[in-house]
């Protein structure tokens, strides 16, 4: 692993801020951020503590669209879903992944982005589970809408199109800055671990650990490890799974690579889509590609996938019409939070949350 310093990672991209606009995907994660080094770069602060959500009114809305779950074999696997519905239907709009979230002491906390609502899009909503539907908690005036991760320590990571600030959610005021890290892109938190991730498309992920920023060195003869474009990557439990292209054909695989960057695994053929929700299983890696849920042994042996659109056996069975799912979170060994969003095209989607529960 080269360790970089944190001024010479845009440098090392070779981006111009022409190329910084980035909507990207939040994932599960953790790091040590309150001692990683301040950077001079300043971002809009709140002296006003975050407000609670049951003192507040309801936002006015259309109620929120109920769904008939049920359950979806794939291969020898079984899942099945339950529906936790928000309290109110928020609106989604004007991006592809358009909800971010992630857990922390047992809450979950969600950036619905909306490019016509503007307060929604600057603000994280805390939600517990209670009574099997999400109920709110707090808002905090952070605007999460670019990506989010909450370390094991509480430190929020909240990426702007130029850096990732840190906000501690256990201070006296949450919404006041910390840190923040001359880097950009997606972010991903252990929850086992001090340790997070900061990965922009096509290039080295950065491990953020003890205030030090490693640029990890992945296996493989290719431009990023075995791959010479990589345009996913998530951190799940203690492993880096990435989709990317080992050469121009336009195929792209699952590879899984653990901290010091040497490949564990990698699918026996190409996955459906370049862009991939992914997590680790005990049995295996589960990918949403759009629609299609694709199920790799620990080996990278392609086991079995649900079928697409158009046909019986389909996710529409298992969670009641077709979603798009952003977030896979973790909860425990058989179970799994799905969250992501339904629409039609004559109304603006609104964020769903499933609760997952699976043999595999």
């Amino acid at each position: 692993m080269k360790k970089i310093q944190r001024r010479d990672f845009l440098k090392a991209m070779g981006l111009t801020t022409a190329a910084l606009g980035l909507t990207a995907c939040g994932g599960s994660g953790a790091a040590s951020a309150s001692s990683a080094p301040a950077s001079s770069s300043s971002a809009p602060s709140a002296s006003t503590q975050p407000e609670s959500a049951v003192d507040k009114a309801a936002p006015a809305g259309a109620p929120v669209t109920q769904f008939q779950t049920g359950e979806l074999t794939i291969g020898e696997y079984t899942f099945k879903a339950q529906y936790i519905p928000f309290d109110v239907r928020r609106e989604l709009d004007g991006a592809h992944h358009c909800i971010h979230a992630d857990s922390y002491r047992g809450n979950y906390f969600f950036s619905f982005y909306n490019e016509d609502d503007e307060e929604q899009s600057a603000k994280i909503f805390e939600y517990a589970i209670k009574d099997d539907r999400m109920t709110p908690v707090a808002e905090y005036n952070i605007d999460g809408s670019n990506a989010i991760s909450i370390d094991r320590n509480g430190i929020l990571y909240a990426m702007d199109p130029f850096d990732v600030y840190c906000y501690d959610l256990n201070s006296s005021d949450p919404e006041e800055p910390g840190d923040a890290l001359d880097y950009m892109g997606s972010c991903y938190s252990s929850k086992d671990r001090d340790l997070t991730v900061i990965y922009w498309t096509d290039s080295a992920p950065v491990l953020v650990q003890d205030g030090e920023y490693t640029e990890l060195t992945l296996e493989g003869d290719n431009e990023i490890g075995p791959f010479c474009s990589m345009p996913s990557l998530n951190l799940s439990g203690d492993e880096l799974l990435t989709v990317g292209e080992p050469d121009s054909s336009g195929d792209y695989y699952l590879a899984a690579f653990d901290l010091d960057g040497n490949e564990l695994a990698r699918s026996s053929q190409p996955v459906g889509s370049f862009d991939a929700v992914m997590m680790k299983r005990p049995n295996g890696y589960l990918l949403d590609t759009g629609y299609v849920w694709e199920l790799y042994g620990p080996d990278g042996t392609f086991l079995e996938k649900s079928l697409p659109v158009g046909e019986h056996e389909t996710l529409c069975q298992l969670c009641g019409d077709f979603c798009t799912f952003d977030v896979f979170l973790p909860l425990e060994e058989n179970a799994f939070l799905a969250v992501g969003h339904h629409g039609k095209a004559s109304e603006p989607d609104e964020p769903v949350v499933f609760r997952i529960t699976t043999d595999f």
